[in-house]
């Protein structure tokens, strides 16, 4: 049964890796953004290298919640699915239908996110805690693991690919939005401030920052613990939703 799911992960990745829309989504998408953000705002910082920084380390949440678009592609595109029609009347099972697509999703997002991250990084110079940054690079796992696990869950709800997407998308850039993605809203007194705290991506963004700007993990075993217990919720929900009549149709 192992080496069956190791052969639909490599089925799975084979295919991401084929796809440019994907590739430029989690990747170009991501490094343009930020340096057209960065550019745009640097003169509200007291350098311009500050702005940078800023949308660095919140496109980085941004980017890695919106990689559950990359789950919601890779479970309901249309010619994969027929591929996989094969597996579900296989040995394996339905299980690695969905759970490799959470998976390999995860995988795929975290290579494309830590590309462009260290791009971004060297091009622009910026000011990283570098003894901390291992602490960094291995949260984002469990939030990758997360946002792919939604995806998935979102498509066993809707049935089809682009509700799923269409409305995940939608739900993502709110809250990126009223987590201080595109500024923050802790400038603009109490009440809006309060707001902006109710977004997981605003914690998201606040242990990303403490941990690579100010070096303080106190934040870091809460987050972690979080991530992995929403990831194993969501994996629970999709064993749960997942029906093989659904994903024939």
């Amino acid at each position: 049964m192992m080496s069956g799911f190791m052969h639909i992960c490599r089925m799975d990745l084979k295919n991401m890796v084929k796809s440019p829309v994907l590739i430029g989504y989690n990747t170009l998408f991501f490094f343009l953004i930020v340096l057209i953000m960065g550019f745009l705002n640097s003169g509200a910082y007291q350098h311009a290298s500050d702005a940078y920084l800023y949308y660095t380390v919140t496109f980085l949440g941004y980017g890695i919640l919106n990689g559950a678009m990359t789950a919601t592609n890779i479970f309901m595109e249309r010619d994969i699915k027929k591929a996989n029609l094969r597996i579900i009347h296989s040995p394996v099972g339905s299980f690695p239908i969905y759970f490799s697509k959470i998976v390999t999703s995860c995988v795929f997002n975290y290579l494309c996110h830590l590309l462009v991250l260290a791009a971004l990084v060297l091009l622009l110079h910026l000011d990283f805690d570098g003894t901390h940054v291992g602490y960094l690079l291995l949260l984002m796992v469990p939030v990758e693991f997360a946002a792919c696990a939604l995806g998935v869950l979102f498509c066993c709800v809707f049935k089809a690919e682009e509700g799923a997407s269409t409305l995940l998308s939608n739900v993502i850039a709110i809250l990126a939005f009223l987590g201080g993605t595109f500024f923050s809203w802790d400038g603009l007194g109490g009440t809006m401030s309060l707001i902006s705290k109710l977004s997981p991506v605003k914690w998201l963004n606040d242990t990303f920052f403490s941990i690579i700007v100010d070096g303080d993990l106190s934040s870091f075993l809460p987050v972690l613990a979080v991530s992995i217990l929403i990831s194993v919720l969501l994996v629970l929900g999709c064993v749960k939703l997942f029906r093989t009549e659904d994903y024939v149709c």
